[in-house]
């Protein structure tokens, strides 16, 4: 596979298929303890999705980004000959996932209301924090990048990989502007986001992200945003001059010399939407005149939008509506926000790896339609429906992934972590 077409894990040439659904297996014929537990079984891959998967997943990426064809593939083929070929792909993809996991815990040790750096003239957050977290985030970069090319390396490609790397990418999207907020404080004077502003950040950035699993949906190919690479990089520079110049000297240095670090994200923002969806409106147009896209009618290509659109609203009219409750603990907020929005952008990767129909209502926003009804509409204490939602978010996603995971794996006849390893 050229070099422009890369970041993603290939499908394998083939794939063995097992008939009928696939269970969890047992042990010398006895059931396991986890076949005993109903939500371990639920919710789980349907039957066509699982040939979905065997039959008419393919792989097909397109990055033309000049930075990542000429800077970061070399770099990443270079470094990947570090790791010996018995390092699963899904092993590296899983590292940098903890990467910034660390991260994030780290700033919200230390930075649980986006407040710590509000001041410019004592900083709050030890300059070591900024430069581990830099040098975490670049891991992480690196270690997406290279997972793909251990894939190919070592001939372990399958379907698993590409939704595991993305599955993780979803939850990791969420994260980087909460990380980044620590970085830019909540006092707008001083050049930081305003509380109730920061829910616009959460959107954008996880909306570009949405749009190209959408599009993807749609014509079957995800076309790599130019300014992934070029993002990524700039956020480790940041991490870096935070804990240089201290996040206040940073936003000092940006008001002097360039603009308030607010204004600059406030014009990024919406140049990031047009962009997202011009680009997208243009990727859409030419898959039809190739005649390569998917769905010819305007329902069916527009459906997924039913369910986002309903999470964005039930989600961003929270802190509209009980601006109290979120300003006391916007950090609960954005948890719950991000594992919803991971856990429904992974539904659509399946559905778009399998070529099959997204469901019109996803199950994630039933918990949360509940939870907004009685904190919203009823007004019943808000702040603790939305903590208890956003645990309720979180140990869903996860234990959909640990069945999803477990079901390819099933089916596929492999093991998530390991290479040579296969189920029995």
């Amino acid at each position: 596979m050229s070099s422009d077409v890369e970041r993603l894990l290939d499908a394998p040439d083939s794939i063995t298929t097992s008939e009928g659904q696939t269970t969890s297996k047992s042990v010398n014929g006895k059931k396991g303890i986890w076949e005993n537990i109903y939500l371990y079984k639920m919710p789980q891959l349907t039957q066509e999705q699982l040939v979905g998967f065997s039959t008419k997943y393919k792989y097909s990426a397109i990055d033309t980004s000049p930075l990542s064809k000429y800077v970061m593939h070399p770099l990443w083929n270079w470094g990947v000959t570090f790791f010996p070929t018995w390092v699963a792909p899904n092993v590296m993809t899983f590292a940098g996932y903890i990467c910034l996991l660390i991260d994030y815990c780290l700033l919200a040790h230390y930075d649980w209301s986006f407040s710590a750096e509000n001041s410019s003239e004592q900083p709050n957050i030890p300059r070591w924090v900024w430069f581990v977290v830099a040098v975490l985030h670049a891991a992480s970069h690196h270690l997406d990048g290279m997972d793909g090319k251990q894939a190919r390396r070592t001939g372990s490609g399958s379907p698993l990989g590409e939704l595991m790397d993305h599955g993780i990418d979803s939850n990791c999207m969420w994260m980087l502007p909460v990380t980044l907020m620590s970085v830019f404080g909540s006092n707008p004077a001083a050049g930081g986001i305003a509380m109730q502003y920061s829910p616009l950040l959460m959107l954008a950035l996880t909306f570009n992200f949405w749009v190209n699993h959408w599009e993807k949906y749609n014509t079957g190919v995800l076309y790599l945003p130019w300014m992934f690479d070029i993002a990524q990089t700039t956020v480790v520079v940041v991490f870096l001059a935070a804990g240089f110049l201290t996040p206040g000297g940073l936003k000092n240095f940006f008001a002097d010399n360039i603009c308030p670090f607010n204004q600059l994200i406030y014009i990024m923002i919406p140049i990031g939407f047009v962009g997202a969806i011009g680009l997208t409106i243009l990727n859409l147009r030419l898959s039809y005149q190739s005649g390569t896209n998917r769905h010819n009618s305007i329902c069916e290509m527009m459906r997924p939008w039913v369910s986002y659109v309903i999470f964005n609203f039930l989600s961003l009219t929270f802190p509209l509506f009980c601006r109290e409750d979120f300003m006391s603990n916007p950090r609960v907020w954005t948890i719950a926000y991000g594992f919803t929005f991971s856990n429904i952008v992974c539904r659509l990767m399946i559905n778009q790896m399998s070529y099959t129909r997204c469901e019109l209502i996803e199950p994630p926003l039933v918990p949360l339609f509940i939870s907004w009804f009685i904190a919203v509409v009823l007004r019943i204490s808000p702040s603790t429906v939305i903590m208890v939602y956003a645990i309720v978010a979180m140990v869903s996603f996860v234990h959909y992934c640990y069945v999803v995971v477990n079901d390819l794996c099933d089916h596929l006849n492999i093991c998530a972590f390991s290479i040579t390893s296969k189920r029995r």
